[in-house]
């Protein structure tokens, strides 16, 4: 929570800066929040470090901005493969979307065994000293 606190706020507050930058000319948070898409109060509770977005409002902060959301927010940045098939996957024909599921969970079944066999061959192993 530490770097919520701190990280964010700060953050958010110079991606206020640069839009203002950009904008040529001196805006309101009111303006800003308006831009991001969001409420006066919410921007004010994330500048403050009161709160932090929730999912859908830091995808719509990584919209605007980028990936660098999640550095601020201290989160795992999301896997561009996974993201590109979540856009697409509506495009997909039923079978083709079927088959990739079925890739995955063959792929997963394989990688479990093979690590459920990989401890099971450790602990049989004799211990050196």
């Amino acid at each position: 929570m530490l770097k919520m606190s701190y990280f964010f706020p700060n953050w958010i507050n110079r991606q206020f800066v640069l839009w203002q930058a950009e904008q040529g000319k001196r805006k309101t948070i009111d303006e800003f929040a308006a831009y991001i898409g969001i409420s006066r109060p919410l921007l004010n509770m994330w500048l403050n470090g009161n709160r932090k977005p929730g999912t859908e409002n830091i995808k719509l902060l990584e919209e605007i901005f980028g990936m660098e959301v999640y550095d601020a927010l201290d989160l795992p940045r999301p896997n561009p493969y996974q993201q590109k098939l979540n856009r697409l996957w509506e495009f997909l024909p039923e079978e083709f979307q079927k088959r990739i599921a079925e890739e995955a969970e063959t792929y997963e079944t394989k990688n479990i065994s093979e690590r459920v066999h990989k401890v099971s061959k450790q602990r049989k192993a004799p211990k050196t000293k």
